[in-house]
């Protein structure tokens, strides 16, 4: 759904007017002491999540916001010619973890997609995104989309930036504090042709059913689109390993629970995994408890999870000697466990323990290989 930002910045000052310096010398709020920074075109804000919205709003930004936040990192994403099955297919992932009602989750999904129709309506559309996968999978998107010209404003402008000065472990904008966003908006670039394909042709390859394509695409010389490599590059990662069948999110869980010991889950995924171990950090801890779940309701769990109340961060996580194991390839992951996952269009399903092939990603190889663990 579409936001307006001037209106989004008044429900703002409503409800913080005592903590805000400004409020009582300048009632008509931010707006009143500088000049908006997108005001010299009707714009469109397009953000992977809520994270910035009122940022822009209290620091004068006076366009339209849209958040198009489809966890694209997680779940099935495949080409589907027909927009409404695609939805569908993200809305049933969506409600089977029960981050939505399934009818709440359509209707979300439908209001985003409708709202990118609309974008020819605007002067400028600005993108803000950074390094990560879960960032970059979105733009893949947006690229694609976009790939058609007529879909798109006369000014079609990014940001992708791995870096903020004085922040030592940059993870995202949304760390940023609201002063940042005029800073960040003199960074922003305008989209070329090369990167609107490029982008496409990496969309086209990740919703495709086997990685081979995507694989290729990351590992040209001089892509058009450099910025966005670092992620797709972590994001192979998280295809299955052939020495023991784990992703790397996987494989620095165990890690963590093997040297740090049993932890609390708020401390291991707000401490350990984001702020040590990840070399770069892409999901939230809704996508993040999905992964612990996974590892402790397996047929053979690699880690054992202590539910000490409904809150997630309150569980208390530990390494099972199959974890540790596993972590020392001593075994794989298939040989004891049926596997049954999307990553993008792909989608690796093992049957039974050990049954069928799928696709690894080899780690000493840097490679993709289709395989079967006997």
């Amino acid at each position: 759904m579409i936001e307006s930002l001037p209106t989004l910045r008044q429900q703002f000052l409503a409800e913080q007017q005592d903590s805000l310096r400004f409020a009582d010398d300048n009632p008509g709020g931010y707006s009143s002491l500088v000049t908006a920074p997108d005001s010299d075109a009707k714009t469109l804000h397009i953000r992977c999540g809520n994270d910035v919205m009122y940022k822009l709003a209290v620091s004068g930004f006076e366009g339209d916001f849209l958040c198009f936040a489809d966890p694209y990192i997680q779940g099935p994403v495949p080409a589907k010619e027909q927009l409404q099955e695609f939805i569908q297919i993200r809305a049933d992932f969506i409600a089977g973890n029960h981050w939505r009602e399934q009818q709440q989750a359509i209707k979300e999904l439908s209001s985003d997609y409708q709202a990118l129709e609309q974008a020819s309506e605007y002067q400028r559309v600005a993108f803000w995104f950074e390094h990560d996968a879960y960032d970059v999978l979105i733009f893949l998107k947006m690229l694609h989309f976009f790939r058609d010209s007529g879909k798109r404003a006369p000014t079609m402008q990014y940001i992708c930036i791995d870096q903020y000065p004085g922040v030592e472990r940059f993870h995202g904008i949304g760390q940023l504090p609201a002063e940042a966003m005029p800073v960040l908006w003199q960074q922003f670039q305008p989209l070329t042709e090369a990167q609107y394909e490029y982008g496409s042709l990496c969309w086209q390859a990740y919703t495709s059913p086997t990685p081979e394509a995507f694989s290729q695409l990351i590992a040209i010389d001089n892509p058009p689109f450099a910025a966005i490599i670092p992620a797709l590059q972590r994001h192979i990662r998280e295809l299955p390993w052939l020495t023991d069948g784990l992703n790397l999110s996987e494989r620095l869980t165990l890690k963590i629970l093997s040297e740090q010991g049993s932890v609390d889950a708020a401390k291991l995924f707000y401490h350990w995994y984001t702020c040590v171990y990840e070399p770069l950090v892409f999901m939230g801890d809704s996508s993040y408890w999905l992964i612990l779940e996974q590892l402790a309701t397996a047929e053979k769990p690699a880690i054992r999870i202590d539910k000490a109340s409904e809150k997630k961060i309150d569980w208390q996580v530990s390494i099972t000697p199959f974890g540790e194991q596993l972590l020392a390839c001593e075994t794989h992951w298939m040989t004891h466990n049926s596997y049954n996952r999307w990553w993008g269009g792909t989608h690796n399903d093992s049957g039974k323990a050990g049954g069928n092939s799928i696709w690894y990603w080899d780690e000493a190889g840097r490679k993709i290989i289709k395989h079967r663990i006997n």
